[in-house]
């Protein structure tokens, strides 16, 4: 199969991983012979803006994408924010090189923003953006969907595909003293 991008690479906090974010990644999937997705702020857990932890984003995604023929070209790492924008494009591809050196650098990156983008607008070749208004999937976000849970509203399974409701219905019960 011919691809448009030999690397793509996205970041996302994906609190939780919902339909938005699995939007991105098939896009990516059928745009790029290899595929990056880095979860970010993995420092940051149980609290309400980033409930789940590292390891349970992860799962989030590879319950969607496991038993998949593209899974062998998914990577799915974390990645710590060091609160230095101006850096940050270099970090994450120092720590690409450094963590996936046979991959190469992405030559595309994925965003659902152009606020989101910039930070690689010149450290990549291409920048894909995914629109988040398109009137033909419903808007969501990762707040919304917190705020649903948090307040009991059944609707937040509409937002997260069916393999992962049981994870997150789990970790909100069990979690209920989130600050």
């Amino acid at each position: 199969m011919s691809y448009q991008h030999k690397h793509g690479l996205v970041i996302m906090r994906a609190q939780p991983f919902h339909i938005g974010h699995e939007k991105i990644i098939n896009r990516m999937l059928n745009e790029c012979e290899k595929v990056t997705v880095l979860l970010g702020s993995i420092q940051e857990h149980g609290t309400s803006k980033n409930p789940f932890n590292y390891t349970s984003r992860k799962k989030m995604i590879q319950n969607i994408y496991r038993n998949t023929p593209d899974y062998p070209r998914l990577k799915i790492m974390g990645i710590y924010d060091i609160n230095n924008p101006i850096e940050w494009a270099d970090y994450v591809l120092d720590f690409l090189n450094e963590s996936i050196p046979e991959w190469g650098l992405p030559d595309v990156y994925y965003a659902g923003s152009t606020y989101d983008a910039h930070w690689f607008k010149s450290a990549v070749k291409k920048i894909e953006l995914v629109d988040r208004t398109d009137p033909d999937f419903p808007f969501v976000s990762g707040s919304m969907i917190r705020d649903m849970l948090k307040y009991k509203d059944a609707r937040w399974k509409n937002f997260i595909h069916p393999a992962n409701c049981d994870l997150i219905q789990n970790h909100f019960e069990n979690h209920q003293g989130i600050s």
